[in-house]
């Protein structure tokens, strides 16, 4: 992933250790695994977003997954509250990654 102002290491870490989580999930309960992951993941960042900004973390980020045909897609919405060329402080970071649940191998799109 490319270095963007506001963003950086810890957006990517986020991703693989989420995705870690989701993989260790489906090895262990099976494929509907994700889904209370991705639910958890939501419910905290819904009370983050309606935080007030010196409040709020600085960075969150929020997912979502898309099985299919042994791969998970996941698209993360990275958040930075405190971003400094924002007006109001809200930045966001699109990435994409790819799980190969057989292969346990993950790959970036961006």
């Amino acid at each position: 992933m490319a270095i963007i102002l506001g963003f950086g290491n810890s957006e990517t870490k986020t991703a693989r250790t989420i995705i870690q989580e989701c993989l260790a999930g489906i090895k262990k309960t099976g494929h509907n695994a994700i889904k209370p992951i991705e639910k958890k993941n939501h419910k905290t960042c819904d009370e983050y977003d309606k935080m007030n900004r010196s409040n709020a973390p600085e960075r969150y980020s929020r997912f979502w997954a898309f099985e299919s045909g042994g791969f998970v897609k996941f698209s993360f919405h990275h958040i930075n509250r405190r971003h400094p060329f924002s007006p109001d402080g809200w930045a966001l970071l699109k990435t994409a990654w790819i799980l190969d649940i057989e292969a346990e191998k993950v790959f970036c799109e961006t």
